[in-house]
């Protein structure tokens, strides 16, 4: 007779104990990973729409602004979670003239807190150079787990991820 090969069921639920205790301790630093990941994800995804805003006001010769609008076409506030409009300000107006006007409209992220203190928008000239003041955006995970992040765009115009951040305020 040929011995049979395998596990018996009493293996099988040691096991599968044994799974279900190493999955439970790995699952809230994977957790922690997620939400730095989205903050980055937020980060660059913001820094893209910013390099795209500062490209079109050089290729248009025109004021290309971004700014935060919860509902895709006019400025509000200084949520840039609540989504964003990239739009030409031909006039230099800080809203778009009409729907033409409007380049890119970011749909809102409810998983993330992005504001911008106490700057409502980014104006690029035709030139490139930001107008006004350094603008820092910070990005923060909403359950506050992650190290947050802040969007830097400079006076020449060139938006940046700082990642050093100490003490970053997280509320609006």
């Amino acid at each position: 007779m040929k011995a049979q090969s395998g596990w018996s069921l009493i293996e099988l639920i040691i096991g599968l104990s044994i799974l279900a205790i190493l999955s439970s301790i790995a699952a809230p630093g994977m957790q922690g990973f997620i939400e730095q990941q989205r903050i980055i994800n937020a980060s660059n995804q913001l820094v893209t729409h910013l390099n795209y805003a500062r490209n079109e006001a050089v290729t248009r010769a025109t004021f290309v602004s971004a700014c935060p609008s919860p509902n895709g076409l006019r400025c509000s506030g200084n949520r840039w979670d609540q989504g964003f409009i990239v739009f030409v300000d031909a006039e230099r107006s800080g809203q778009p003239a009409g729907e033409s006007d409007l380049l890119r409209v970011v749909q809102p992220d409810p998983r993330m807190l992005m504001h911008s203190g106490g700057r409502y928008r980014v104006r690029f000239q035709p030139m490139g150079g930001a107008y006004g003041t350094n603008l820092t955006i910070r990005v923060c995970s909403k359950n506050g787990r992650g190290t947050p992040n802040s969007v830097i765009v400079s006076n020449p115009g060139r938006p940046r991820v700082s990642r050093e951040e100490v003490g970053l305020d997280c509320q609006p």
